[in-house]
């Protein structure tokens, strides 16, 4: 019996140390997982970084061509604007020449009115002396003839 109270012994002992290696082996598979498992976590994380970093780069790459169409509108739009403050100066500028030639013309047409009328009454005015003079004059009535040849001395 001793030695079946020590096979006893010996079987629980060989046991208790059988169920200690089996705690030790899965605490270090735990551990391995673990690690396994934080390397897929670090992997998995990588390539969410990486999917971000892209994802920055392509939103930052839109930002930058809505800034560059958004520059090149208001270069479009400040062009428009000095076209129509050019036209709208020209126009201007034609409207007071126009003004000033039509102020011209009415000014030239009374000045030709007052000519012709003042030329009217001068001339008037001379038909009336000269028919005075024609009157007071006396007539005279010259016949003469004119030979060929013969010398006037």
């Amino acid at each position: 019996m001793i030695l079946a109270g020590k096979r006893a012994q010996f079987a629980a002992a060989l046991k208790e140390l059988v169920a200690d290696i089996v705690r030790h082996v899965e605490t270090d598979l735990q551990g391995i997982r673990s690690v396994a498992d934080l390397s897929a976590r670090v992997k998995g994380l990588r390539e969410q970084v990486e999917q971000l970093e892209i994802e920055k780069a392509r939103k930052t790459e839109e930002f930058e061509r809505r800034d560059r169409e958004i520059e090149h509108k208001v270069g479009l739009e400040r062009k428009r604007q000095e076209f129509e403050l050019d036209a709208a100066k020209r126009e201007a500028v034609l409207a007071v020449g126009e003004k000033n030639l039509e102020a011209d013309r009415k000014r030239f047409e009374e000045q030709m009115a007052f000519v012709e009328k003042r030329f009217t009454e001068q001339v008037e005015y001379l038909k009336g002396i000269i028919g005075q003079l024609s009157e007071r004059l006396p007539t005279m009535n010259i016949d003469a003839q004119v030979q060929r040849g013969i010398p006037r001395r």
